[in-house]
């Protein structure tokens, strides 16, 4: 008789426990209908302009709700089409209800998608959300903003660079050096080639003009070269090639450190198509290279040192680079101002 109570005691013990733990355990169900996002209006209080480039516009949106709690990604998104059928770009990815973009970045985006400076366009934003690969992703509803594309141009304090790859001429576009902490640290990236001589001669001038100049004999280390200037120093000489130029006019220290050039190649490039680059020059005043050129129906792409080992595409075609991406579509033949930037991975297609 103990033995049958003592069972039927146990099974009342396992049926307890068993109906406790089912009364623990909550599955996480997902919502047939997730509650999109709710996206603010985007607020800034800087001009948009060139001097507020680094200055922040600010995005805000409520929480997206999966039916339960979830690891969540928001993702803002720019287009140019309210339908988000192209040019379409992420501008800010984080799990909190609030992003900042700089409006450089904004304004870089737009020139990417070829808009024309100085012309007021309307910008189409939402928020994407997402908690895994396998869950469709959800969308706030499209908002839109204006605005007007500046031309990128910052009046940094300069040095030139007269020599023999640019005709000994200190004021030339080709040959300047740039303050852009606006300091006594000035620098670019320089081709001090005139693709014909082994060597380049050149000097430093204050101005752009002859009144002044800076010299000395530099010591080369592997590809590189340093020194320390003086004003009545003879001219430097350097292996022809490209370098980050850097002079401090503060303890007259110059350093030349060897870098890639860079050039576009493509059977959309009349004559030399995939058999040889045209070479960009460096816009140091951008921060970007370029080239003006007549382009044809084809493809093009973009490589350092007329070799295969580095190049940049376009996946998408969109005016975002990517490190041997695809071949960059020319649909229309005429005269294009090219420019892209290694540091944004970014280019432009501008027809003249």
């Amino acid at each position: 008789m103990k033995k049958i109570k003592l069972l039927i005691f146990i099974a009342a013990l396992v049926g307890f426990m068993a109906a406790s733990c089912t009364r623990d355990i909550t599955e996480a169900t997902l919502s047939d209908s997730p509650t999109a996002p709710t996206a603010s209006d985007l607020t800034y209080t800087a001009a948009f302009n060139v001097n507020n480039s680094d200055s922040l516009v600010t995005f805000s949106w409520s929480a997206a709700d999966f039916g339960f709690q979830s690891s969540t990604t928001y993702v803002v998104q720019f287009s140019s089409t309210s339908d988000f059928t192209s040019n379409v770009a992420n501008i800010i990815t984080t799990q909190n209800l609030t992003g900042k973009a700089k409006i450089g970045d904004i304004n870089a985006l737009m020139l990417s998608w070829n808009l024309n400076i100085g012309t007021a366009y309307t910008v189409y934003y939402r928020v994407a959300t997402t908690i895994n690969s396998s869950v469709p992703t959800v969308y706030s509803a499209t908002k839109s903003r204006s605005f007007t594309p500046f031309d990128a141009v910052i009046n940094y304090p300069m040095l030139y660079v007269p020599g023999s790859y640019q005709g000994w001429s200190p004021g030339a576009t080709n040959g300047r050096l740039f303050s852009y902490g606006f300091n006594t640290t000035y620098s670019c990236i320089i081709t001090l080639n005139d693709f014909t001589n082994p060597t380049t001669d050149f000097k430093i001038a204050p101005a752009a003009n002859w009144n002044n100049s800076w010299g000395c004999n530099l010591t080369k280390t592997g590809n590189n070269y340093s020194g320390t200037l003086d004003p009545s120093g003879g001219n430097m000489t350097v292996t022809a090639g490209t370098y980050i130029v850097t002079v401090n006019t503060s303890t007259m220290a110059i350093t030349l450190t060897k870098t890639d050039i860079w050039g576009i190649i493509g059977d959309g490039v009349p004559v030399t198509g995939w058999n040889s680059d045209q070479k960009m020059f460096y816009n140091g005043q951008r921060k970007m290279w370029e080239i003006t050129i007549t382009l044809q129906v084809g493809t093009i792409k973009f490589r350092a040192n007329s070799d295969w080992g580095l190049n940049y595409g376009s996946n998408a075609g969109d005016g975002n680079l990517q490190q041997g991406g695809a071949n960059i579509p020319i649909t229309s033949a005429g005269n294009y101002l090219v420019r892209f930037s290694t540091e944004k991975m970014i280019y432009t297609l501008h027809k003249n």
